[in-house]
């Protein structure tokens, strides 16, 4: 296995910070953070991808140790980010995977350049329209702290210091304002719709929707495990994405 790296890439949106561990060869995964959060919850199921081949943990402008733009960035934007970094690694269409709002800016980013990747997994997605609030949103993330173990809040809980109350809530808008039931109507790049069965913000209900709405989807459930599943059950996490991915070469 190749020595883990980390390295910044520069986009005209900003400066993006990215661990990279694994092979070169097999499959590539690129790994997107949710809103508030970086690249520690992704070390389990980083570990466990990189046996296969290449891990891309990125840590979007603003977030994590990436250097803040002015003013928080739209999905869209953040979305180009990911393209861009993809693009200038000359990745073989890797996978995209995205947790929480970082599911949104993955879908974002296979829509913006289908061509560029082999498959897109949604790891409990936002935002739910039944409660597409900053209110709705905060309670349900409250009631997922309860559902947690201590080392995955401990893991979030430090991202979010990294990012701070401030930076957390002017980019909330962001991610209230994009409509992935719409985005993933039009995305024709496989998706895997993953949660945690006792996950309280990515509900059943709600991934059920995504998975009726998208055109190639599928949707799994991780018995035992909430809204930060990746961290708490990565080798499941781990065998749904691997599945997904060989599914998709197939499909191609």
């Amino acid at each position: 296995m190749q020595p883990e790296e980390t390295t910044e890439f520069e986009h005209a949106v900003g400066t993006s910070v990215v661990r990279r561990l694994g092979e070169e060869s097999g499959h590539q995964f690129l790994l997107v953070h949710g809103l508030g959060a970086g690249s520690r919850y992704w070390s389990p199921l980083a570990a466990v991808l990189a046996r296969t081949g290449g891990v891309h943990v990125l840590e979007l402008p603003g977030f994590g140790d990436a250097p803040r733009p002015p003013a928080p960035l739209p999905v869209e934007a953040l979305a180009a980010a990911v393209t861009g970094y993809a693009r200038s690694r000359e990745l073989d269409r890797p996978v995209l995977v995205g947790h929480s709002m970082g599911s949104q800016i993955v879908v974002e980013a296979a829509l913006q350049d289908p061509e560029s990747f082999s498959a897109v997994v949604a790891v409990g997605p936002v935002v739910d329209p039944t409660a597409r609030t900053a209110r709705q949103q905060g309670l349900r993330l409250l009631t997922d702290l309860f559902l947690e173990t201590p080392a995955a809040n401990w893991a979030a809980l430090r991202d979010y210091a990294r990012t701070g109350p401030r930076w957390y809530l002017a980019s909330l808008p962001h991610m209230l304002a994009y409509r992935t039931e719409e985005a993933v109507r039009r995305l024709g790049t496989p998706l895997l719709v993953l949660r945690g069965a006792r996950d309280p913000i990515a509900t059943r209900r709600w991934v059920a929707q995504l998975g009726a709405e998208a055109p190639a989807a599928r949707t799994a459930e991780v018995p035992g495990a909430a809204h930060v599943v990746m961290f708490t059950r990565p080798e499941e996490v781990a065998r749904e994405i691997l599945a997904h991915a060989e599914d998709s070469v197939v499909r191609s």
